[in-house]
């Protein structure tokens, strides 16, 4: 019974408790969203609120995924400057990729046109080029949540500071957060929860989640993803931080806890003296020549929810991936030591002392990485880097092939992301443009 209550508290959107069953028990299609909801399917949401329904994936997901303000209190971070042109150059036959997925051996056209598919937006770019763009669920100007696709952006910023000597990858964490000591992260190097090192006892579960006195579980309650039960005392972020514990030692095994996510934030935040949103804003969202508003979910306590609330238009999580490619690269944004670093494939031995997350990847993209630095879920050996959000958000960036791959969904399968390196596999190495 644990594990159902589990699965189903995953995805909880507000707080407080259910209200009232899916209005709609039948899924819509994902269409539904690319044609617009009408009022009375925005006011059923809206009006009987379900959380325990968003672990389907179904209709409250759906609106809530494309609409995560109307939950959520957020912060804009604005584009700024000239769009960056992506021009079209049609790779048509992208859609015959095929790989067996949960609704059968399908190309990517068919998956594309099954109403049955939750995907609700693909997109792939070679050499800066759009050579592959559908919107089965989705607008191209709606803006849908990243989910921990989000940890790239954390990621990045800190490795940035690192580079300019305004944090020290060796550096214990509490000498930039000492309301940290003598909690969990007492001893833990900036390096280690930028690489999921840590050690902390707060690893991402579906039973910890749901749990509010476990360290992952104190964290999401106190952002307001759920809600404690009756008469146990509301905490607030910085608090959930400090109660955590030490799992194991520091830099000897990986584990993927969202909690070092939002600790980064802090630490950019310390470093800066600006909040988390205005870094991403100054630093990223307004120099890749983004087309619309980012926006970056709040805790009550308006913390920065850095781990997994940040939303935008599909092409502008394509045009973060450019960063990480030839045709896109920024060296004023991203230098290219930087660059390097995250792409290190031989930085990280506890990535290998953990061989469950490399057999995990493996099972959803078809290879096993060798790596995952600065927040990415997995490095291949021939470069290539992999986000996933949860419900099939994903980021896929091949440097070597000049490609990048950016997709929506709202989605309990995972099958889909085995597209991702057949589809960068049929661009060749290192060509030049043509």
């Amino acid at each position: 019974m644990r594990r159902v209550l589990a699965l189903v508290a995953l995805t909880l959107l507000a707080p407080g408790p259910a209200r009232a069953q899916d209005p709609a028990p039948t899924p819509w299609p994902v269409s539904v969203a690319r044609d617009g909801f009408t009022a009375d399917q925005a006011a059923r949401v809206l009006g009987q609120f379900a959380p325990q329904q968003l672990a389907t994936g179904g209709n409250q997901a759906l609106y809530a995924y494309l609409n995560m303000a109307q939950f959520f209190p957020h912060q804009v971070t604005p584009r700024a400057g000239g769009i960056r042109v992506m021009p079209r150059r049609a790779r048509p036959e992208l859609g015959s990729v095929r790989v067996e997925t949960a609704l059968g051996h399908l190309t990517l056209d068919a998956l594309m046109n099954d109403p049955r598919s939750r995907i609700q937006g693909l997109l792939v770019i070679h050499q800066g080029d759009i050579v592959f763009e559908r919107y089965p669920g989705m607008r191209e100007d709606d803006s849908h949540l990243w989910w921990s696709v989000a940890k790239v952006l954390a990621g990045v910023l800190t490795e940035l500071l690192i580079d300019e000597g305004q944090l020290e990858r060796d550096r214990n964490v509490v000498a930039y957060l000492p309301e940290l000591k003598n909690s969990g992260w007492d001893g833990v190097q900036v390096g280690q929860v930028l690489d999921m090192t840590s050690g902390i006892a707060a690893l991402d579960s579906a039973e910890a989640y749901v749990d509010p006195d476990s360290g992952i579980g104190g964290l999401i309650h106190a952002e307001g993803i759920l809600q404690a039960p009756a008469g146990h005392a509301a905490i607030g972020h910085d608090q959930a931080l400090r109660r955590m514990r030490s799992a194991r030692e520091p830099g000897t095994a990986y584990g993927y806890s969202s909690a070092n996510t939002n600790v980064l934030a802090l630490l950019i935040e310390h470093a800066t003296g600006q909040r988390f949103g205005e870094v991403v804003t100054r630093r990223i969202w307004s120099r890749i020549g983004a087309e619309g508003d980012g926006l970056l979910g709040l805790t009550p306590d308006g913390r920065a929810i850095a781990h997994g609330m940040f939303s935008s238009r599909l092409r502008d999580l394509g045009r973060l991936g450019l960063l990480f490619t030839p045709s896109g690269h920024d060296e004023s944004v991203l230098p290219r030591r930087v660059l390097e670093r995250i792409t290190d494939s031989g930085r990280n031995q506890a990535y290998l002392n953990t061989p469950a997350a490399a057999t995990a990847a493996q099972r959803r993209l078809g290879e096993r990485p060798v790596n995952a630095l600065a927040q990415w879920d997995a490095l291949f050996a021939d470069g290539d880097l992999f986000k996933s959000g949860f419900d099939g958000q994903a980021l896929y960036v091949s440097p070597a092939r000049d490609v990048v791959i950016a997709m929506y969904a709202t989605s309990k399968d995972k099958s889909a992301y085995a597209y991702l390196r057949e589809i960068a596999a049929r661009f060749p190495v290192n060509a030049a443009r043509d």
